[in-house]
């Protein structure tokens, strides 16, 4: 007499919940336990986000060596943040600024400082870079404030005229103005 067939899925069932309700019943206890910052707590990178040593970089460099990704942000500025270990005056002499030469561990590159010149564009045209270059060649009724070139686009029958922003980002185009809709309905 052997065991039906219907038996050893419903074991298998009944063991990862089990599982699941141990391991929930742990994360709710340790979830419950007060929090104690002057201990020596081990810090994971998944858990750092208040922990980097910052949080946007304009000029951001990636180890083409190590894996996962590490990268290390080489913005001058002021002051490192408080979380920065290895902080560096800047290369371009005296009381140029400071840089911070720590790494970081993320599987995205870290986000820009600079704002894209566009809030949101249809028609992008990146190169094929890793972090590509973009322009948005969207025709609008005028240029965000934050766009350094804009032009007229020559159109003879249109009202109001239309103008293209032509500055390069250096990052990813963002999201789209229009919503794609599908026309199966």
């Amino acid at each position: 007499m052997g065991t039906s067939p219907v038996v050893i899925p419903a074991m298998l069932v009944v063991a990862v919940l089990v599982v699941a309700v141990c391991f929930g019943a742990t994360a709710a206890a340790a979830a419950a336990r007060p929090s104690h910052t002057d201990t020596d707590a081990i810090r994971l990178p998944s858990s750092a986000a208040a922990g980097q040593p910052w949080e946007c970089c304009d000029w951001v460099t990636q180890d083409p060596t190590f894996r996962p990704p590490r990268w290390r942000c080489n913005d001058v500025v002021d002051k490192c943040s408080a979380d920065c270990q290895q902080c560096e005056a800047s290369a371009a002499g005296d009381g140029a600024g400071f840089v911070c030469r720590d790494w970081i561990f993320s599987l995205l590159e870290p986000p820009v400082c600079t704002p894209r010149p566009w809030d949101c564009c249809d028609l992008a045209a990146c190169t094929r870079d890793y972090i590509p270059y973009c322009r948005c060649a969207d025709k609008v009724e005028s240029c965000p404030s934050n766009c350094k070139e804009c032009e007229l686009v020559e159109e003879t029958d249109s009202d109001p005229p239309r103008y293209r922003c032509l500055d390069v980002f250096h990052g990813y185009p963002g999201p789209k103005c229009t919503p794609w809709i599908s026309k199966s309905n």
